[in-house]
């Protein structure tokens, strides 16, 4: 009896499977579903840019895996593991062939961006129709795939243009968990829609390539037969729905507890619409970088030539205890249309570094930032050496509000002692127009420079002063920290920052702005908190002369720096601290902790991150 006839009963979680990825038909789309859904050592990847390492799950099989997706036969697992569940995802073969070209094309345009590659000839200069007559390119998914398999043996064969319901389906078919549904893979290709229409509406090309891709015809009115008849006798209830995918598949973001990595973007370069990456990235204990995702303002780019594992003896001397530092530098090509290129100035550019075990910390960019530079007498006041280290921690303070706290850009955040603007240089990148950025602050001069350069700019972006005393920093000021009230509504953000005031607080002003902290949050908000945390480990550190703050005087739940001015710089005891977020009704979702100690780390200070339960 064919499985794919038959309404199923749902499986047990982690159902393992075999995904045929057939380009051009979701296949990224669905590795990143399936990357949600099992743990990365569950995964195999069968890709041929792998070489002979795509073949080890037959040669070598690795226990505890649960899917095997990639470009492969449909057949080639049968005999090792007839028990996995075969799932194929088809498209319109016409449709098809057009994506499949463009991303050809650009590929070509990559190639041949190197002066050493030209040829004579450029293949980037071949039309659709040549393309299409070209015999490797006939027949694709008959050919190179589906080969002598039925599609009706299949456990699931889902559909490209009903991607969003068919997946929902396949959920329920084998109890998955919830998944955030990423924008599909789009097409770079500027002139792609313009072919697509053309093509479309053009029944004479339609017929001259459907003569020769009649195989793929076939079984894609198969496979719309085989969801058809699926639609009918399935016991789920969502077809009759008005369902909109926006409404039930697309989450927040998912927060990320990245790996612990180093790295950076060194340069990058336009030229011939070709934008050039080159950096360096380089893990603790995660093995050499495996790939990378890379997304430019509000687009992400899954179509990009990227070389990895280059010689880096510069980073191998300045970390030579970090895993493959002397091969860790990178390059990266994207193809980018004039409408890219005209935004690119001011954009975002956003390196996921992607290791065997999961994400490193994400890599930031501007070519030109849209404000100013606050002056050096500013910086170092709130602890910085010069404007380049400023600017550094602003985006990377960016990168842990987008990663850690799952930061998107239409919330509200609130920043609790926004200083000069620490976390708002890098946010107003990132901040859409429908976003907003709240902040106090109790140095007057402070707030007034911010108002003036980033306000005036950006006016989603709020700053306010309000004279709240502090031996250190606003000596005259005439409201208590332990009796100012928050200027906002009750559940007014959805995300609030805390970079660095807490190791200037005492315990009870503390508890006090964790207090108000609690009532603005929405449920579900999140709080990311920049701290120093004393435990065993560090306190042994500390007393090693290993720290870089000598936290060796004891005040009231911690240790600061000063005994005669505790605020110069103060430390919590690491479980009253939690114990004080937990009571209030949070809870702490990560804490990591950083290098001012003496630690290996790629963070400085510790940091927490913690959730108003619903």
């Amino acid at each position: 009896m064919s499985q794919i006839n038959q309404p199923h009963p749902p499986e047990e979680v982690k159902a393992k499977v075999i995904s045929i990825h057939v380009p051009k038909t979701a296949g990224t789309t669905f590795k990143k579903v399936l990357r949600q859904i099992y743990h990365p050592e569950e995964i195999f990847f069968d890709y041929p840019h792998r070489g002979d390492l795509r073949n080890k799950m037959l040669t070598n099989p690795k226990l505890g895996v649960k899917v095997i997706h990639g470009h492969f036969p449909c057949h080639k697992y049968n005999s090792k593991f007839p028990e996995f569940k075969k799932i194929i995802w088809l498209r319109d073969p016409i449709k098809r062939l057009i994506s499949l070209y463009f991303f050809w094309k650009t590929w070509q345009i990559l190639v041949e961006s190197d002066a050493e590659n030209l040829a004579p000839v450029k293949e980037s200069s071949l039309t659709f129709i040549e393309f299409a007559a070209k015999p490797e390119m006939q027949n694709i998914i008959k050919s190179k795939f589906v080969q002598e398999e039925k599609l009706i043996d299949f456990y699931f064969v889902g559909i490209q243009e009903f991607f969003s319901e068919d997946l929902h389906e396949l959920k329920a078919m084998l109890n998955w968990p919830e998944y955030e549904l990423e924008t599909q893979n789009t097409n770079p290709y500027p002139e792609y829609k313009l072919l697509l229409e053309e093509v479309l509406s053009n029944q004479e090309i339609i017929n001259k390539i459907s003569a020769i891709n009649q195989e793929d015809i076939e079984l894609y009115q198969e496979a719309l037969s085989l969801r058809e008849r699926r639609i009918k006798i399935s016991q789920i209830q969502y077809y009759t729905q008005n369902y909109s995918s926006k409404q039930k598949i697309i989450r927040k973001k998912q927060k990320i507890n990245p790996l612990l990595t180093w790295g950076s973007i060194d340069r990058v370069i336009i030229k011939d619409r070709v934008l050039r990456l080159s950096g360096w990235v380089a893990s603790l204990d995660a093995g050499m970088v495996e790939g990378f995702k890379v997304s430019i303002g509000n687009q992400e780019f899954s179509f990009f030539e990227q070389t990895l594992n280059i010689p880096s003896p510069d980073v191998d001397k300045i970390h030579p205890s970090l895993c493959g530092s002397g091969n860790a530098r990178f390059r990266i090509k994207i193809l980018l249309n004039q409408q890219q290129i005209n935004q690119l100035k001011h954009s975002l550019i956003t390196l996921t570094s992607e290791f065997k075990g999961g994400e490193g910390i994400v890599i930031l960019k501007v070519l030109a930032p849209l404000l100013p530079i606050p002056d050096d007498k500013f910086v170092q006041i709130i602890g910085e050496n010069d404007s380049r280290q400023f600017i550094r921690n602003s985006f990377k303070l960016l990168g842990d509000l987008i990663q850690r706290l799952g930061l998107q850009p239409t919330d509200h955040i609130l920043d609790v002692g926004c200083n000069i603007g620490t976390v708002a240089y890098g946010l107003v990148h990132y901040l859409q127009p429908s976003g907003r950025y709240e902040c106090f602050d109790m140095l007057e001069k402070f707030v007034s420079w911010t108002q003036q350069e980033i306000t005036t700019r950006k006016p989603n972006f709020n700053f306010n002063w309000h004279n709240i005393y502090h031996p250190l920093y606003n000596s005259t000021g005439k409201i208590s920290a332990n009796n100012f009230v928050f200027p906002y509504p009750d559940q007014s953000f959805n995300c609030v920052c805390i970079s660095h005031l807490f190791t200037h607080l005492q315990s009870y002003e503390v508890r006090h702005y964790l207090d108000e902290i609690f009532r603005v949050l929405q449920p579900g908000g999140r709080c990311l908190l920049i701290c120093f945390l004393i435990n065993s480990e560090s306190e042994k550190l500390i007393a090693k002369g290993q720290s870089s703050q000598q936290l060796i005087y004891e005040v009231e739940d911690g240790f600061t720096i000063d005994i005669n001015l505790p605020e110069k710089g103060i430390g919590f005891r690491e479980n009253i601290l939690l114990k004080w977020i937990e009571e209030l009704g949070f809870n702490v979702l990560e804490k990591s902790y950083g290098s001012w100690c003496g630690r290996t780390s790629s963070i400085k200070e510790d940091l927490l991150v913690f959730e108003k339960s619903i």
